[in-house]
């Protein structure tokens, strides 16, 4: 194995700071611009000028060419930690690519000082004279479509930040990079256990991706809470304590509750190691209900009622995704509600089409600890491929660690093709199409642009490359040199 050039990483990480620092921190500090009522991002906050849209284009281009120099060349075994350079960078920056921070801020405010149930209630019942309330934005009419979890960490930001608006968002973004952090450490203890030859690089391939460290430690997305509990659990299933790792996977749902469709691979992996097939059905109601019980205990709280649960009205729309593209497509003949009713019906069959693939694929393989991360991988990239109503970069968040896990290269490869393009297709959307009106008027043909440079690449990147069965262990070996 050729020795780390400590010299060359070094330049490597001062050409990324500058370019966290420049781009996207310094010209942009949250203390400055948070009071900005309504809530603003990068395009309106540069004027939808060419100049900066080339700067943050550019910018991603340079962080994810220095990210491959860091991955593909000897870097010491602290590596993946010199990332906390670029967070603390950003973790000062206002969050230009979303506003969901001031929404976790404003949701908490209303159950701090007025008693209001995040789940249940929305911004626009509190009192209007409160000073943020117009950072709710288009949210205001909406309760938090997150997990008591979630709720009761923000919580917690306020009462230690003793309610002041800006050092709660601070607070926020703290616990965004600790979770950050977390999911640094458990990515190597779980490739310390799997793959040890693979364990700095795959930490490094988490810490280092631009993607990672803009939606966390600059956007503050609670997403990175979520994950941290599902690697633990993760974690807690490789070191063999089962009951444990549904536990912490049930803890990851009360954050935000799309890990609970993870939940059956992990049970079904818990099942098939067992020998016979009554121990395999009591290990399945056994894990089952150690998974659900403290899910709905912790929702019981706060439980807003079937009515009024935001997560189910959370898919009611469509936008930058192959959904909106397909509604906007078919609208003209079919009418609007049947046009999203055929495009749901056409793009949630490929999405259950590609798990139920895979799952018949690993069907043999069932008993395999990589199963249920495969299955959960594809089961999350397909849906953000495929059947997401309306595309948001911060999702991949939600399966590029399970792909970093994973002895086969086209789950990583896949994934950080989707990570690049996320974040390149976001100047099109916002700014491009300001600056040429048919594209912002014609939203068929705005979305037929788009839409295909978002999602073709990954879906091209994800077709499997053919080179035989043994291409996983072949790969894990070369990642490792």
């Amino acid at each position: 194995m050729k020795r780390p050039n400590l010299s060359f990483f070094l330049a490597v990480v001062l050409l990324s700071e500058g370019v966290y620092l420049t781009v996207f921190t310094r010209p942009f500090p949250l203390a400055r611009w948070y009071t900005t009522i309504p809530p603003v991002d990068y395009a309106k906050l540069t004027g939808h000028s060419a100049w900066w849209t080339a700067a943050f284009v550019l910018g991603v281009i340079v962080l994810f060419g220095l990210y491959g120099a860091a991955m593909a060349l000897p870097h010491p075994p602290l590596a993946p930690y010199s990332g906390l350079v670029f967070a603390a960078t950003l973790f000062f920056g206002y969050p230009t690519l979303a506003i969901d921070l001031f929404i976790y801020a404003i949701r908490t405010r209303g159950w701090a000082l007025y008693g209001l149930n995040p789940l249940a209630t929305a911004p626009l019942s509190f009192p209007p004279t409160d000073p943020w309330l117009g950072l709710a934005a288009e949210w205001v009419d909406a309760p938090s479509p997150y997990g008591p979890l979630w709720e009761v960490l923000s919580l917690g930001a306020f009462r230690v930040t003793g309610g002041d608006f800006l050092l709660h968002l601070f607070a926020l973004k703290a616990i965004a990079v600790l979770a950050y952090l977390a999911c640094i450490a458990l990515i190597g203890a779980i490739l310390g256990q799997l793959r040890p030859a693979w364990r700095t690089t795959g930490m490094l391939a988490f810490a280092w991706n631009p993607l990672v460290l803009l939606e966390t430690a600059q956007n503050a997305h609670n997403d990175i809470v979520m994950v941290a509990l599902l690697l633990a659990s993760v974690w807690a299933l490789v070191r063999r304590r089962d009951g444990a790792a549904m536990l912490l996977l049930a803890m990851s749902v009360l954050v935000k509750f799309v890990t609970v469709l993870a939940a059956p691979f992990f049970l079904l992996y818990l099942a098939r190691k067992q020998p016979t097939l009554s121990r395999r059905l009591a290990a399945l109601a056994g894990y089952g209900v150690l998974f659900a019980v403290p899910v709905i205990a912790g929702m019981l709280p706060l439980w807003p009622g079937w009515n009024h649960w935001a997560v189910l009205k959370a898919n009611s729309g469509a936008g930058r995704s192959l959904l909106a593209l397909l509604v906007l497509a078919l609208r003209g003949r079919l009418g609007t509600g049947t046009a999203f009713d055929v495009s749901r019906l056409l793009l949630n069959g490929g999405w259950a089409a590609a798990t139920l693939w895979a799952l018949w694929h690993r069907r043999k393989r069932l008993a395999a600890v990589e199963t249920p991360l495969l299955l959960s991988w594809v089961l999350f990239f397909s849906y953000v491929l495929l059947a997401a109503p309306v595309f948001h970069a911060w999702y991949l968040l939600w399966f590029l660690p399970l792909a970093i896990l994973l002895p086969e290269p086209v789950p990583l490869r896949a994934s950080l093709v989707f990570c690049f393009t996320a974040l390149l297709v976001i100047p099109y959307f916002e700014t491009v199409r300001v600056w040429i009106p048919a594209l912002l008027q014609n939203h068929l043909l705005g979305h037929a642009i788009g839409v295909p440079l978002l999602v073709l690449p990954p879906a091209w990147a994800a077709l499997p490359s053919g080179r035989g069965k043994g291409d996983g262990d072949a790969t894990d070996a070369g990642r490792g040199a």
